[in-house]
């Protein structure tokens, strides 16, 4: 399987199809196989022109699995995104992150916005700017804890404990996930997400526990959309049809950012 090497690990990646290139980067405790292969992802996207390229972070799926918080984070995570692109020479792509990979990939359309196309920020809310209740530093903490169980932790709420078993059947490393969730991930301020120069689609499920909802955070940006999907929630997103039209369709519009924004967002 491909692999490239940062920061001295192992980076698993891999493409699917021709066309317009998609770099798809998943959630915390699983992997792009679990996040997006397993649900049709990659052959409605591959199948409608546009080239997957999918990665699984440091500490997940098939790379490397360091336990030190240090090495991760939204500048390291966002680091190896740009290492890839270096890698297999894609100048500018499509970017979509699924939950953590939404922090990442906001993190990377302000800090590159040369690089990106257009943005998918999907499972995921208003907390990516640091609005309560879903910021990251009060949603992290909790998740650390439960990973550090050494048993399935039934006594935490249902949302909180199922990545327990995510990071032990699907992620495959219970404590770099652990470390991954300790890491820093500072919101998104006013001032950033006006940077972001491309048309941005944010996905959110209605009844999301995990990261709520995010109309702010597309007001927030200067090409933002909103999409809820009603009664979806954080985890049953990636198998929702209608998300994954909605995000197909918009990964395949054309035209200039300014004429592709919604003022009513």
């Amino acid at each position: 399987m491909p692999h490239f090497s940062r920061d001295g690990f192992s980076i698993h990646h891999e493409t699917h199809g021709h066309g317009l290139p998609v770099v798809m980067l998943h959630g915390i405790c699983v992997s792009f196989t679990g996040n997006f292969g397993a649900y049709g992802w990659i052959e409605r996207l591959s199948g409608q022109g546009l080239q997957v390229v999918g990665m699984d972070f440091r500490g997940h799926g098939r790379s490397d699995k360091p336990h030190d918080p240090s090495a991760y984070g939204s500048v390291n995570l966002a680091g190896d995104v740009i290492a890839l692109l270096d890698h297999l020479g894609l100048e500018k792509v499509a970017l979509m992150g699924y939950s953590l990979g939404s922090v990442v990939a906001l993190h990377l359309l302000h800090t590159h916005p040369d690089r990106f196309t257009r943005g998918v920020l999907i499972a995921t809310g208003d907390g990516l700017l640091g609005l309560p209740p879903y910021a990251q530093l009060e949603i992290a903490p909790k998740l650390a804890q439960a990973l550090d169980r050494e048993q399935y932790p039934a006594d935490l709420p249902k949302h909180v404990a199922a990545y327990w078993n995510f990071a032990t059947q699907v992620g495959g490393d219970r404590e770099a996930a652990a470390a991954a969730a300790r890491s820093h991930y500072p919101p998104c301020t006013t001032a950033e997400a006006s940077q972001v120069r491309c048309p941005v689609l944010v996905v959110s499920g209605e009844r999301d526990p995990v990261l709520g909802t995010g109309p702010k955070l597309a007001q927030a940006l200067p090409h933002g959309r909103y999409l809820e999907i009603p009664g979806a929630d954080h985890f049953n997103l990636t198998l929702n049809e209608q998300a994954q039209a909605a995000v197909a369709c918009f990964l395949l519009e054309a035209g200039d950012p300014g004429a592709a924004s919604s003022p009513g967002h």
